[in-house]
């Protein structure tokens, strides 16, 4: 029996590998991030049902289980905003070439192409920070979950940092260039030993 879920994990897989640019390594890595996050709820959740849990505990679990729900619906959303962005550059690049009106989309969509991955990026180290935080309340038995949420989420700030790396070249302008080499320095520390 194919439950919901594997619908979904099963479309979302085919679209990757379907030969088309989007989604691609932008979205893969929000989906990664999203699901990193999923695993961390799921954690608390098992945890918190847990007799052995004190209230203390659960009561803390329970306000970052609020924020962890936004943390991740925020993530999906990044991964249709990184397919959405790179549609977005294809379209402009369709323009007639030489014209103002095609300079500036492609300007703006390629500037998205590199914002979008950021996003994802930062929004998955928020969540690797706050995962790894909430860690030592969650119950041994479930701890290799955690461990897991923690591997995603470093592998999508990886390729995150790829995705923006691989737009720097075509950005033109400076000072938002220098902010994108900045992150990708900012955020390096974050992934060692995933790349």
């Amino acid at each position: 029996m194919v439950n919901n879920w594997q619908n979904g994990a099963e479309s979302f897989i085919d679209a990757v590998s379907s030969g088309s640019a989007a989604p691609g390594g932008g979205a893969v890595a929000a989906i990664s991030a999203a699901s990193g996050c999923a695993l961390t709820m799921m954690a608390i959740s098992v945890t918190m049902k847990m007799k052995s849990t004190d209230v203390q505990s659960k009561k803390e679990l329970n306000e970052a289980l609020d924020e962890f729900i936004l943390l991740r619906d925020s993530l999906k959303e990044c991964a249709e905003k990184d397919a959405d962005a790179y549609e977005d550059y294809i379209m402009a690049k369709k323009l007639p070439s030489g014209s103002r009106e095609r300079e500036e989309y492609v300007k703006n969509a390629l500037a998205q192409c590199a914002k979008v991955p950021l996003e994802t990026a930062l929004k998955a180290v928020k969540t690797l920070q706050m995962t790894e935080e909430i860690s030592p309340k969650i119950a041994l038995v479930i701890k290799s979950d955690i461990e897991c949420a923690k591997i995603m989420l470093r592998a999508a700030i990886a390729c995150g940092v790829e995705n923006i790396k691989a737009n720097l070249p075509y950005i033109k302008e400076t000072e938002f260039k220098e902010e994108l080499e900045r992150s990708i320095k900012y955020l390096g520390s974050f992934y060692e030993g995933v790349s």
